[in-house]
């Protein structure tokens, strides 16, 4: 038996389910945004309508008002508009700005020109800008109109102010912020400058040194001008408006630039903080000159500062800490900021003496040169260093001060043999120094220096260790081997104690005249590190006064000369040449 017709059917599988679902997603997304959008724009219509309604209500009050009372309080001309106003619509605030201007039409001649025109005043530029700071999709709204008298302009007592806002070149800057104020006048009035960066006030009050001016711009610094004798002798004096005349008063101001400010000690940490003083070229006032910019900063225990509104100007740093100076500074500390740049300084500080000098070498073509035999001389003070290396000195080994030691050793002021019963023991005595941290991996151990007494039967002689794990001490001489040891002043350190951070070193007192003992009294390592200035050596407790100072270094003439230390800080620079 059989069936005709017999139909089978069967539901969806799960794949296109999931297809199916995700088709629907996405047109059901298209069309939840087109109709978002749709909203968006219909209700950004309904702010834009509200706003212009704001302003031809407006258009239509300067309409109905008396010509002389066509102006803003405190503007320029004066009137009975408010230059701000805040205004409700719907719940929806909105802001009105309104910018009123004498207009000086060239049908009868333009002040200042041929002819001159002595009515200036010809006719008035209403302006009204609204603003929405909560409104989406809204763009500021402006709308103006012209304003003129029933009767022919008339000469008046006022005069004429024209605020010229240029840049670092001299060129215009449009639309930079301007603000007036006269208080005897009551002119409170802020506007913008034109696209040839000029606001012109026409038919203005009269007034000796009686203008106060301000100009600014996002992103640009800024200018103004100053009250008399506030500073004296004041290069740029407040405006002063003379009958029937035309001030002209030019203010510059352009992109701000950057400077980053780095400091770190010797050992790479940042100070807990440094006081500097940044003093700029550019002068407001002469006789005695006043800088525009004379500002002490402070770096705090991140060793570094940002200065991120600085105006074009030639600028000069200067460390004014009580505690820390300037070691060292790859860059002089005088720079010249151009507008809309980035700037980058890095400065080597160490402890303050009441006098204190860099010395910078460089070959003949500008080249640090690090390794340099330094000298400073005079009187009863002499130093050496080697430019591009620093110095960690041990001078007393008190308790705590130390990692270990021989039973036999005494320490104090100085490392020594103990005496037991008047006599001092012929075994071999040791001390295991403190961790020095030299900050980086980054270090090369240069050299092992010490001061000792050796009398005859005795014998001093070190060893060195370094690692980056503060565990693995080996302790091994000039050879890098533990079998050798360092005897004479001045070894170099082997490679195997190179780019390590933590060091130590082993000192090692023999005597076989039980009445004798050694003495160490210091322990100076000498190295150089990433964090150290190449090519700058620097000295401390000078005084100011001359000194002899000479430079040698293999493959270079020598340098000798006279130096005068004249302030708490010099840097001076040698230039080494070839023999």
């Amino acid at each position: 038996m059989h069936q005709e017709g017999l139909r089978t059917s069967r539901g969806f599988t799960l794949i296109e389910t999931l297809i199916g679902l995700a088709v629907f997603a996405i047109i059901s997304t298209g069309i939840f945004v087109g109709y978002r959008s749709v909203l968006d724009i219909i209700q950004s219509s309904q702010y834009n309508s509200s706003a212009l309604s704001i302003i031809e209500s407006q258009i239509e009050l300067v309409r109905n008002m008396r010509y002389e009372d066509v102006g803003t309080e405190g503007g320029v001309p004066t009137g009975l508009l408010p230059q701000v106003q805040d205004i409700v619509v719907d719940e929806i605030p909105y802001e009105l700005h309104t910018f009123v201007r004498n207009i000086d039409d060239p049908f009868d001649g333009v002040l200042g020109s041929e002819p001159n025109d002595t009515a200036p005043a010809d006719y008035k530029l209403v302006e009204f800008q609204i603003i929405c700071d909560v409104c989406p999709r809204y763009d500021l709204i402006r709308m103006s109109t012209y304003v003129a008298p029933k009767n022919l302009e008339s000469s008046t007592k006022n005069g004429n102010l024209f605020v010229r806002v240029l840049d670092a070149s001299g060129e215009p800057v449009a639309g930079a912020t301007v603000h007036v104020t006269n208080p005897a006048a009551a002119i409170n009035l802020t506007d913008s400058t034109n696209l040839n960066g000029e606001l012109q006030l026409v038919d203005i009050a009269t007034g000796s040194a009686a203008y106060h001016i301000e100009v600014s711009k996002p992103g640009y610094s800024s200018d103004q001008t100053y009250p008399p004798g506030n500073p004296p002798n004041t290069t740029q004096p407040d405006a002063t408006v003379a009958t029937q005349a035309l001030t002209i008063s030019s203010l510059r101001i352009d992109l701000v630039s950057e400077l980053t400010v780095n400091v770190r000690d010797p050992f790479c940490a940042a100070p807990a903080s440094l006081d500097f003083l940044m003093t700029g070229v550019r002068v407001i006032a002469t006789e005695p000159d006043v800088p525009q910019y004379a500002q002490s900063h402070t770096i705090g225990a991140s060793g570094q500062l940002i200065l991120d509104q600085l105006a074009w100007d030639t600028y000069t740093l200067e460390a004014t800490d009580t505690l820390m100076a300037i070691a060292g500074t790859a860059t002089n500390l005088s720079m010249i900021v151009d507008p809309d740049t980035t700037h980058e300084m890095t400065w080597l500080v160490a402890s303050r003496s009441p006098t204190v000098a860099t010395i910078a070498v460089a070959a003949a073509d500008g080249t640090p040169v690090d390794g340099a035999t330094v000298r400073i001389a005079g009187g009863a003070y002499g130093r050496t260093r080697t430019t591009g290396q620093w110095s960690v000195t041990d001078t007393v080994w008190s308790e705590g001060s130390f990692t270990d030691r021989s039973e036999d050793v005494e320490i104090g002021g100085s490392i020594t043999i103990a005496s037991v019963d008047g006599q001092y023991a012929s075994a071999s005595q040791w001390l295991e120094s403190r961790t020095i941290d030299l900050g980086t991996a980054g270090t090369t151990p240069q050299t092992l220096d010490w001061t000792a007494t050796e009398l005859s039967g005795t014998d001093v002689r070190f060893q060195i260790a370094a690692n980056n794990d503060l565990a693995t001490w080996n302790y091994v001489g000039p050879d890098g081997t533990a079998a050798t040891y360092f005897t004479a002043l001045g070894q170099g350190l082997p490679v195997v104690v190179a780019n390590n951070r933590y060091l130590r070193y082993r000192a090692t007192l023999e005597t076989t005249d039980p009445d004798a003992t050694p003495s160490v009294d210091d322990v100076t390592i000498n190295f150089s590190s990433n964090c150290l200035v190449p090519g700058q050596a620097y000295f401390t407790e000078l005084q100011n006064t001359s000194y002899t100072l000479t430079v040698t270094k293999p493959g270079f003439a020598d340098f000798s000369g006279e130096i005068d230390l004249l302030e708490a800080w010099q840097r001076i620079e040698v230039t080494l040449q070839s023999p």
